[in-house]
């Protein structure tokens, strides 16, 4: 199963992954990084385009 990861500790709290697919990922008030809001189904270009634009490569794809 694929699987997105997200490493807080390299995010920067730019918000553009939930700019870019509100969907999959969501900014965490208390501490002002991204988080995953909710695994998706399948990779999608939104998925696709969020992993690409995060600008410190906190978003990774787990092939499992």
């Amino acid at each position: 199963m694929t699987k997105i990861s997200l490493d807080q500790n390299k995010c920067i709290g730019c918000n553009t992954c939930p700019l870019m697919d509100p969907e999959t990922f969501e900014m965490d008030t208390t501490i002002y990084k991204a988080k995953i809001k909710k695994q998706p189904t399948e990779i999608t270009d939104a998925v696709k385009s969020a992993i690409e634009a995060c600008p410190v490569g906190a978003i990774t794809i787990d092939e499992n």
